[in-house]
């Protein structure tokens, strides 16, 4: 089985890198392969609307790095979406990423994201789970309508500075036994 997750942070080895790479170690040390992909490296356009990929054999007719991205997704069994909270959302580069899987919506596409496992990793400053909230829902509306299945989240509130996250061994312990869970 394979686990890729997405980076969605416009900051490397931040709050939200760290907690995946350990759901990463976690799902590593109980036999799955995993790859991460850092979003923040690609040029991935926004979804202009178009609907051309209801019309055509090619997924998205935007030439950009969201082409591989879709083979990435379809071989992949178990989809990690990690975003700081921005604004009570995901960043610019994850709901960017997040728009352009409508063309697994299209006939075509639904059976290759059609049941597949997700799991979210979310990190910000705000304490309570109150600021999280709009995002966590995002996620659980979006999988549903693609039939993703939500398997797990990890929620990291007060973590605003970079490695804040590091003073938080439960959170830690908490991400890296989810991934070991999901083996």
């Amino acid at each position: 089985m394979k686990l890729t997750a997405f980076l969605g942070s416009p900051r490397a080895q931040g709050n939200t890198d760290i907690l995946a790479d350990r759901v990463l170690a976690g799902a590593r040390d109980a036999g799955l392969r995993v790859e991460a992909v850092a979003l923040r490296k690609l040029r991935i356009r926004p979804c202009t609307g178009c609907e051309k990929c209801w019309q055509g054999e090619r997924a998205c007719v935007l030439n950009d790095d969201m082409s591989v991205l879709y083979e990435t997704i379809a071989s992949s069994d178990i989809l990690l979406f990690a975003t700081p909270v921005y604004w009570y959302a995901p960043t610019a580069i994850m709901k960017a990423f997040i728009d352009r899987l409508v063309v697994f919506n299209r006939p075509q596409g639904r059976p290759l994201i059609e049941g597949k496992k997700a799991v979210i990793v979310v990190a910000y400053e705000e304490e309570g789970p109150k600021a999280a909230e709009p995002l966590v829902r995002m996620f659980e509306m979006s999988f549903d309508y693609l039939g993703v299945l939500l398997v797990g989240r990890v929620v990291a509130d007060g973590v605003g500075p970079k490695g804040a996250v590091l003073e938080k061994p439960e959170v830690l312990e908490q991400a890296y036994e989810m991934g070991r869970r999901l083996g």
